[in-house]
């Protein structure tokens, strides 16, 4: 374990960064997405540069019990290395694109995980059309390999759920189906100007012990979750989207240690109280009493998802918000009963990844 002298930390106090709200909804801006940052200065999560061993981590945030940025953690090293491929992509404007290795997806082609689809409610303008049913049009065109034909029908089957019209709020559906379905998007996009992509897309909260023996290895659980508390592990999972990816205003009832393995996410986190508090006053101004602890697909569309990302992500953040960027092997600790917001900081259809656990 290092010592702390030979720590390389940034000093362990609050500091604040300034973001700008986008003058129009899709700009070339790293913090566009659908979800701009606030125009003035936020705070920030204390951060110390990794990797770090146990006695360390419980130190700095086990016992403060306050969220902590670990740069370059390195945790799920397996994963970053053996998960993910690049390859060129003649004739297009996408020089390489990014796939899913076939270490990962020979042993699980045809494992069912759980998805996330929302469908988007911006058009660019003179752009008609809908990017997940070119998508499904062209899964039944290409007919490369047995899925395709199947998954084609599969998702319109789906989508169809959704209706013919769209509203003013997000479309939100979640349902099964083969981890083929996200090989298939990544090669749809891979061809596709941005705005003719598939996006939001999400293998969310697929746990680590559904996977095939060859990858749980990859993902193995942390020495810090291991060890730094009691050693109850609750629970993990796997994060595999098309950005932008969303999960919504929400606190956990275990503390979290939450690994980027791919891209980039910024995290918007309040202390349980204020985070309750903001919560309360979303509900009150919808005239709703929902659950802050039990909470459903209300979260990803309609009203309560638009408001509560007004008030989370947008200049009415409460000046107590605190906001993290996580970047690809990065770990940030998430304390028990803090809420808080996770988005990727792109939106054009590129893949992002990550993975976590609950424990204490």
């Amino acid at each position: 374990m290092k010592t702390k002298s030979t720590l390389r930390s940034q000093p362990l106090t609050m500091r604040c960064t300034l973001h700008q709200i986008p003058r129009l909804p899709f700009t070339r801006s790293r913090r566009t997405s659908f979800l701009p940052a606030s125009r003035r200065s936020l705070c920030a999560a204390r951060q110390i540069q990794g990797p770090i061993g146990v006695e360390e981590f419980r130190k700095q945030a086990m016992e403060k019990n306050e969220p902590l940025l670990i740069k370059g953690q390195q945790e799920a090293s397996q994963a970053m290395t053996k998960w993910f491929e690049f390859h060129p992509v003649p004739r297009t404007i996408n020089k390489t694109a990014v796939a899913l290795s076939e270490h990962f997806t020979h042993p699980f082609d045809v494992k069912m995980v759980p998805y996330e689809l929302t469908v988007p409610t911006w058009r660019p303008r003179g752009f008609d059309g809908d990017n997940v049913d070119r998508f499904i049009s062209w899964m039944a065109k290409t007919q490369i390999g047995w899925p395709h034909l199947w998954l084609s029908s599969y998702l319109h089957d789906i989508k169809q759920q959704l209706g013919d019209e769209y509203d003013e709020h997000h479309r939100f559906l979640r349902f099964e189906a083969p981890i083929s379905l996200m090989s298939a998007a990544l090669r749809y996009n891979a061809v596709k100007v941005s705005f003719q992509r598939v996006t939001q897309l999400y293998i969310a909260q697929a746990p680590i012990s559904d996977l095939p023996a060859t990858l749980q290895g990859d993902v193995a659980t942390p020495e810090i979750v291991l060890k730094a508390g009691k050693g109850d592990v609750y629970g993990s999972s796997i994060w595999l989207g098309l950005e932008p990816t969303y999960t919504p205003w929400h606190c956990d009832p275990n503390p979290n240690y939450f690994c980027q393995i791919y891209g980039e996410k910024v995290i918007r986190l309040l202390p349980p109280g204020l985070g309750k508090s903001l919560f309360r006053k979303v509900q009150a101004e919808l005239g709703q009493t929902g659950s802050s602890t039990i909470r459903g697909d209300e979260m990803m569309q309609g009203e309560e998802r638009t408001l509560l990302t007004t008030k989370v992500w947008t200049e009415e953040a409460p000046e107590e918000m605190m906001e993290v960027d996580v970047s690809q092997g990065d770990s940030l600790f998430i304390p028990k009963g803090w809420w808080h917001s996770v988005k990727s900081v792109d939106y054009k259809g590129d893949l992002n990844g990550s993975v976590n656990w609950w424990f204490r």
